[in-house]
């Protein structure tokens, strides 16, 4: 198949993609599927996007008033409309970011803070074609977080509504908004991969609506961000490219596939050592770093530990007290046990020294008196006994028998003091052991409680070694994950690569043929446009989907190299070329809606701004169906270009809300 015969449907593509791969239709199939590709190979129908209403009611707060406003704005179309004040700060673009915060489902989005928290309803009506549509918001003025606002998307099928979303202000608004876009407009999201996380990200309505928004100066000709090379897939999409979004989910995924082969391929034998070398060394280390973090005091648990202790010592200290006091008691008591114990034994031993002492006398037979030395008669102790004592006469003798039984009664007296003065002892050596152990508790209390102070008192290191050992891991992660990648690349890998480069080969030409010719008429409309539009000294222009070269004053430039007030022209030249070309051709994806807000704040004069939008006026007169809002300070040459009934004025020091 040549190059003029490229394939034009679905059928042939796949066919020309097995035949380039030298794999079957059932494979290729298989891999497009894998992947999420998707053949898009239908001239799209331009659809229009119109903003018809606009309606803003809140209460100021402010230091000057607290009045409540209301903004109405209806009965808009396709043309030139434009919001005047004479000065800023008077809510021109306040009312635009509305319109914008409503038609991507973004609140607040870029409206400010405060103005956000006053207002309390808010509704943007806008049409699809000849589809009316409504996003409302309802929320208590103060009230800044969008999560807490009511949101209502409506669409209008003749006199009946259709509640399309109806729930918090947040994503799913945004979510609800997107899809009713890119379904409306049969648009698809673009794809781009990102070799650094060997992920594929998607850009869908926010991407693509931020085109439709001109503030100023920017480094993209389309939209606002130049990541992905958004502007070249935006210029790709408004000019009608069909195979856009097919060709971006290709080329993800083929650089998904090589990034994966790269990788395989630069593993080596060496590269697998040095990653096991590597891997050994961070496995110690990080055994390391965890075993010091197991051996760290547990803080809380140690903070636990100082009150529960706090406790324990009270609790000892109170044991130690009383079991002090108590051994006191037990230590009197064996005092006087063996007080009594002593006296009781010296008496028993006086009874019997007594008893011993009167035995003996009684026994006595003496020869003579003690007194006097006189002699007794023989005989005199010789006969009967007599109850009297044979020496003085006494008639009251004091017999044996009571001396025992005296001294039977003293001995059980000493036993019952002996016994008494041991289990005091007892007692007492009991109650002074108790009190060692009480003590010993209580100072071990101590101790642990000094231990724990100190512990706490050390520097908490925890943290850091935490952040140690996570790092560690992360490192170890990833050195696995380059260890996994060591494998081999397998023939079904080779297979699918070999599909995907077909695939995107042959897409890219397919498009690249129609972009080529497209972009010749939006080259020269732009052109034509610019000049119209005051960039002066231009003489040649080279508009690629990639790239914009110039000629101007003599001198090679690029659309990077440009002023700021020259940038906002170009831009705004491009936007309107893409839309006339589409127009002429009668297929493109731009919504035919532009917001322009203060395009004359970047460096222009006057005369150039009035210049600029009676140019703008001239040229949306020409084509049908498209609407430009312009926010933009009141000056006298606008009388002549906006028509007073396309236009909401603040004069003097009014303000638009």
């Amino acid at each position: 198949m040549s190059e003029d015969n490229l394939p034009t449907g679905t059928a042939q593509w796949l066919g020309r993609i097995g035949e380039d791969a030298g794999a079957t239709a059932e494979a290729v199939s298989n891999v497009l599927e894998e992947f999420g590709v998707r053949a898009q190979p239908i001239l799209p129908r331009a659809r229009t996007v119109t903003a018809t209403s606009i309606r803003i009611e809140g209460q100021k707060k402010t230091l000057r008033s607290e009045d409540r406003f209301l903004f109405e704005w209806s009965g808009l179309g396709p043309g030139l409309w434009a919001l005047l004040s004479e000065g800023n700060s008077k809510g021109k673009s306040s009312i635009l970011l509305l319109v914008r915060a409503a038609l991507q489902g973004r609140f607040p989005g870029r409206i400010k803070k405060d103005i956000w928290s006053w207002i309390d309803s808010a509704s943007v009506g806008f049409s699809i074609d000849d589809v009316q549509y409504e996003v409302r918001i309802l929320k208590e003025v103060g009230e800044t977080d969008e999560k807490q606002g009511k949101a209502l998307l409506m669409r209008r099928d003749g006199t009946a509504e259709v509640a399309l979303y109806s729930g918090s202000a947040g994503e799913g608004l945004t979510g609800a908004v997107a899809d009713l876009f890119m379904e409306e407009l049969g648009f698809e999201r673009f794809h781009a991969y990102k070799s650094a996380s060997g992920s594929v990200v998607e850009h869908g309505w926010p991407a693509m609506s931020a085109a439709l928004f001109i503030t100023g100066p920017s480094k993209a000709i389309f939209g606002e961000n130049m990541e992905d090379g958004l502007p070249l897939r935006l210029i790709q999409m408004f000019i009608g490219l069909p195979w856009v979004s097919t060709y971006t989910a290709l080329a993800s995924a083929l650089k998904r596939t090589k990034d994966v082969s790269d990788r395989k391929r630069r593993a080596s034998t060496a590269e697998k050592s040095r990653i096991a070398a590597r891997l050994k060394e961070l496995t110690d280390l990080l055994a390391k770093k965890k075993g010091e973090a197991a051996k760290l005091p547990d803080r809380s648990g140690l903070r636990l530990d100082l009150d529960r202790l706090d406790g324990e010592v009270a609790t000892a200290q109170a044991a130690v007290t009383g079991t002090r006091n108590s051994l006191e008691q037990l230590r009197t008591r064996a005092m006087n046990a063996a007080a009594v114990h002593t006296e009781t034994r010296r008496l028993l031993q006086q009874a019997k020294d007594e008893a011993a002492a009167g035995y003996v006398f009684r026994k006595l037979r003496p020869v003579c008196c003690p007194a006097c030395e006189s002699g007794f008669q023989p005989g005199r102790f010789e006969a009967v006994e007599a109850e009297a004592c044979g020496l003085c006469g006494s008639s009251e003798v004091h017999g044996d028998d009571d001396d025992a039984a005296n001294l039977t009664a003293m001995e059980t007296a000493a036993k019952d003091a002996d016994a008494a003065w041991k289990s005091a002892s007892a007692a007492m050596a009991k109650g002074e052991k108790s009190l060692t152990d009480a003590e010993a508790i209580r100072e071990k209390a101590l101790r642990l409680l000094k231990e724990t102070e100190r512990q706490l008192s050390k520097e908490d290191v925890s943290s850091q070694l935490a952040l140690d050992i996570a790092v560690i891991e992360g490192r170890l992660e990833e050195l696995q994950r380059e260890g996994d990648d060591q494998e081999t690349i397998s023939d079904a890998d080779l297979a699918t690569q070999r599909i995907l480069e077909a695939a995107t080969d042959l897409t890219k030409r397919m498009m690249e043929d129609m972009q080529a010719a497209i972009m010749k008429d939006v080259e020269g409309e732009t052109f034509k446009l610019a000049e119209k539009f005051g960039v002066a000294n231009l003489e040649t222009l080279s508009f690629k989907p990639h790239r914009m070269d110039i000629r101007q004053g003599g001198t090679d430039n690029t659309f990077g190299g440009l002023n700021v007030g020259e940038n906002l022209r170009m831009r705004l030249a491009a936007s309107l070329a893409t839309l006339k070309v589409a127009q002429a051709r009668g297929f493109g994806r731009h919504p035919g809606m532009l917001v322009l807000d203060s395009p004359a704040a970047p460096e222009m004069s006057a005369k150039d701004f009035s210049q600029l939008v009676r140019a703008v006026g001239e040229v949306v007169a020409e084509m049908p169906g498209v609407q430009v809002i312009v926010g933009a300070v009141k000056r006298p040459e606008l009388d002549a270009v906006v028509d007073f009934s396309h236009r909401r004025e603040a004069i003097g020091s009014a303000e638009l809300f």
